[in-house]
């Protein structure tokens, strides 16, 4: 996908928008014909794959190149993968949306911890700086 707009797919992004999204991607513009042997180096949906179907590219890659496999059914085998993974994601931002306390608890917990460790740090800047002026 592009940085054009409405051309992202989002986190929270539906079953069925991600399908559409991925329909509508460019894909080989020399492949005419699912039989047309392919260039999966200049497809973005082959770098899809590599991404989010690494155990199962080569096989994209061979079958592109072969003309063995069309772009639709390359296109349906990456929208299921995004999909598998965007799904798990959004089972825990649904978790945490009915429960703005604990996200509050979380981020409240994580600020402390995070302050401690920038204390410890700014102690050993200043000391490495020669500003420990305030321990004279």
């Amino acid at each position: 996908m592009s940085k054009s707009l409405g051309n992202a797919i989002e986190l929270d992004s539906s079953p069925e928008d991600i399908a559409f999204k991925i329909r509508l991607a460019v894909t080989d513009p020399a492949r005419i014909h699912k039989n047309d042997p392919g260039h999966p180096n200049i497809c973005p949906i082959y770098a899809y794959h590599r991404t989010f179907r690494s155990e199962g590219s080569e096989e994209i890659r061979e079958g592109c190149e072969k003309g063995t496999i069309g772009c639709a059914g390359c296109k349906q085998l990456v929208t299921a993968a995004i999909q598998q993974l965007l799904e798990l994601m959004q089972e825990r931002r649904s978790y945490y949306e009915v429960r703005p306390k604990k996200v509050d608890d979380i981020l409240m917990s994580g600020t402390v911890r995070a302050r401690v460790l920038a204390r410890e740090t700014m102690v050993e800047v200043r000391e490495a700086m020669g500003l420990n002026y305030f321990n004279r």
